[in-house]
């Protein structure tokens, strides 16, 4: 098949799997939907009285472009699931030297059917992993070492980087990895890589410490979200009773209500949420300054008891590893368990599918280290390298910032993850049948 037929078979492919999804389901609201649009209608009004700070602002501004629509909203979200599907065929066609491999790493994000879900989702994933993989898909232009390295590329790296955090928070860590690449990617003197790293590093200023400094002036902290407080509540709400008398009031809503979802869930999951509005209303605190005050505590618990945290960070890690459909909340679980066998036959496929991708993921580079006839199999080079470093970095940053939901942080780069498994397990395939011919 010739690359002009395989691209038009990706998008039509692309194309049919979100128009059947769009005939079979509504748009999805999820618990933070409202949240997304009261701040896309704070900003554009600039009417500030009930602003938290929670929501960075690409996806509220996206949601307010759109006029609120739910169903503009997901045609966008859906035409930018078939844009990342061409995305991931150009980068890994490069990659893997094979328009093959690029074809099939397209369909596997194509017909995803836990990021067709997201994208059919009132969210902000979807948009995330669409600035994500487009940073990615820059920096496979600017790191080819055959052809000199354009400042256009840079620019376009740091803004569309920093508009992947303005998206979700959680990808902070992105423009400190892509620096660290790139020091090592540019063969030229310390001053030479300095001029050019400054056309990354100002975009990323501008627009990352223009928002803080936004946020600053309206709830007096320089963040790009006041959330992390709340968020390290998910890891101490097991080993909260060590809290200072100090915080008295606020231990005692979460202990009540981490003791009434263990009576009746039978898990802490979700229970430092539901204690918001309680805390709100009893502290007079406002949300920014509930944060602030659920950070001191953590810290402090932290320091206080810091084998119990790194056992719970232990466990969020594992969880960014599982399939992301099977969430509590957030995942396809519910929808799938209300519906027909076809689904739960497509979920629980999915699911055997998503588990055998993580275990080649982790442990193949292990593997290929220690056995000999396995090095070589993939090409290891400088690209390849960013995209595992920063699959894993996201997972354990925040496994060390949030427990609960872990494995919904992975949505963003879990086509990344699958695509350098599936490459993987094709190689390990290919070579030995390859050697046997010989």
């Amino acid at each position: 098949m010739s690359v002009n037929k395989k691209i038009i078979w990706l998008f039509t492919i692309a194309i049919w799997v979100r128009l059947v999804y769009a005939l079979s389901f509504p748009p999805r609201s999820f618990p933070d939907t409202q949240g997304y649009f009261q701040t896309g209608q704070q900003i554009l009004n600039r009417s500030f009285c009930e602003y938290s700070g929670k929501r960075p602002p690409v996806y509220p501004l996206l949601t307010a472009l759109t006029g609120y629509s739910p169903k503009i909203l997901v045609f966008i979200q859906a035409s930018m699931g078939v844009f990342i599907s061409f995305l991931i065929y150009l980068i890994f066609s490069n990659l893997t030297k094979n328009d093959n491999y690029g074809f099939i790493l397209g369909l596997s994000y194509a017909l995803n059917p836990s990021q067709v879900l997201f994208e059919f989702g009132l969210v902000s994933e979807t948009t995330c992993t669409f600035f994500l993989i487009l940073t990615i898909f820059f920096l496979l232009f600017l790191m080819n070492p055959q052809k000199q390295p354009k400042m256009i590329f840079l620019i376009l790296i740091g803004l569309i980087s920093s508009l992947c955090i303005l998206t979700r928070a959680q990808f902070l860590p992105l423009p400190i990895l892509i620096l660290f690449f790139l020091v090592y990617h540019f063969k030229y003197s310390l001053g030479e890589k300095l001029f050019k790293l400054i056309y990354f590093i100002v975009p990323v200023a501008i627009l990352i410490g223009s928002w803080s400094w936004f946020q600053y002036r309206r709830i007096g902290q320089f963040v790009v979200s006041p959330d992390i407080g709340l968020s390290l509540t998910s890891h101490t709400i097991g080993f909260i009773e060590s809290a200072p008398q100090s915080f008295d009031i606020i231990k005692h809503i979460l202990i009540q209500n981490r003791e009434h979802y263990l009576k009746t869930k039978g898990t802490m999951f979700n229970s430092v949420a539901a204690s918001i509005p309680e805390l709100l209303k009893t502290t007079g605190y406002s949300y920014p300054e509930l944060c602030s005050k659920l950070k001191e505590m953590n810290l402090f618990l932290i320091k206080k008891e810091p084998v119990r945290y790194l056992r719970s960070v232990t466990i969020s890690i594992v969880q960014f590893f599982k399939p992301t459909w099977y969430g509590h909340l957030f995942g396809i679980r519910p929808a799938v368990t209300k519906g027909g066998w076809l689904l739960r036959i497509i979920a629980a496929t999915y699911a055997v599918f998503h588990i055998f991708m993580m275990v080649v993921f982790l442990f193949f580079p292990l593997l290929s280290i220690i056995i000999k006839k396995l090095r070589g199999i993939m090409i290891w080079i400088l690209p390849t390298f960013f995209i595992y470093t920063l699959t894993l970095l996201i997972g354990i940053s925040a496994a060390f910032i949030e427990r609960g939901e872990n494995a919904r942080y992975k949505t963003s780069v879990e086509p990344l993850m699958i695509c350098m498994a599936i490459w993987a397990a094709f190689e390990l395939i290919r070579r030995p049948s390859q050697s046997g011919k010989r």
